[in-house]
């Protein structure tokens, strides 16, 4: 066997649209579906004709009575950075990039798809329900509400190799169980509205921690609502929308410890924990979370953080400091 024989035989296969269309029918999407998508491209192996061809491929499946949406999110900044004006960048919905990845940027240039107006969790959909999908998504709407209209619609999500991480979907989980609202770190973005004038929004809720919410995904499976599959070479989830959206914001509702993660530095959920005090339902309380001093210290961190403030990066590192010396 030759060299060139020995690398052909060691590639991957190419992927191909219609062997796309067969894998996504296979995990449960059919004509007629309006689908939300998570995507790792690189992770579907060899596609002829790359992003394009899947995005054929997803709207092939879902027919011309269907509907996809993608996540097209943005760049946003410390409000002292844009009030100091060391920030250049303006977005603009009709034509500032995303920074979700090649299928979403795809989408998001594709002569037929709408984008909503949100300067910072903005989405793209293209098909039937479009428009209600983008529609009064601004910069006066909850960040996350397209996801709880596509439940609303009996969507669909499809997380295709990105593991647990159904981006966008959780977050909306957790704003429906309302830890959203509890630490306003603020962070904003300049951007053009569409009467093409300047204006400054102010994000006054960033997603919380995103670390262990894939435990969420172990209850949607014992649930029953998870098809798993593979979408090319891509190990791949399909869920409906509205049934894990419901049962991941009861699961927050009732056990909000499962969205805290172990980092000392996590400003949300060190402020999440204090503020629901949390404490005593920790199952495996860091030192952090059991010793007064220590917590009384990190409150006083972390409001100097709300603050934007030299003195917080001062104070945070003498607090890892004090961790290392104590663990």
């Amino acid at each position: 066997m030759n060299t060139n024989t020995l690398q052909n035989s060691g590639s991957k296969p190419e992927i191909s649209e219609q062997r796309l269309v067969d894998d996504l029918h296979a995990i449960g999407i059919t004509s007629g579906d309006h689908v939300a998508l998570g995507i790792s491209f690189r992770s579907l192996g060899r596609v002829v004709g790359g992003a394009d061809t899947f995005v054929n491929a997803l709207l092939k499946a879902v027919g011309p009575d269907g509907t996809i949406m993608v996540n097209t999110f943005t760049e946003q900044f410390s409000i002292s950075r844009i009030k100091a004006g060391g920030i250049d960048y303006v977005f603009d919905h009709r034509s500032t990039p995303c920074n979700t990845g090649l299928i979403s940027e795809t989408v998001r240039k594709r002569h037929d798809a709408l984008r909503s107006q949100h300067p910072v969790t903005s989405i793209a959909a293209i098909g039937r329900l479009a428009p209600y999908l983008t529609k009064d998504h601004g910069p006066n709407a909850s960040a996350y509400s397209p996801f709880t209209r596509l439940a609303e619609c009996n969507g669909k999500y499809l997380a295709i190799g990105i593991g647990n991480r159904l981006v966008g979907l959780r977050h909306e989980a957790q704003h429906n169980a309302g830890l959203l609202d509890l630490v306003p770190k603020k962070q904003g973005v300049n951007y053009r509205s569409h009467d093409g004038s300047i204006k400054f929004f102010i994000n006054k809720n960033p997603p919380g921690c995103v670390r262990t919410l894939g435990r969420l995904v172990d209850h949607l499976k014992q649930a029953g609502v998870v098809n798993e599959g593979k979408i090319g070479e891509a190990a791949s989830l399909l869920v409906p929308a509205g049934d894990a959206l419901s049962i991941m914001t009861n699961t927050l509702k009732e056990t909000p410890t499962l969205n805290l993660c172990d980092e000392l530095s996590c400003l949300w959920c060190r402020e999440t924990e204090r503020k629901l005090a949390l404490y005593g339902q920790i199952e495996h309380p860091r030192y952090f979370q059991k010793y007064k001093l220590v917590i009384a210290i990190l409150t006083l961190v972390n409001r100097l953080r709300l603050g934007d403030s030299w003195m917080a990066t001062q104070l945070i590192k003498a607090t890892n400091l004090f961790r290392q010396l104590t663990i």
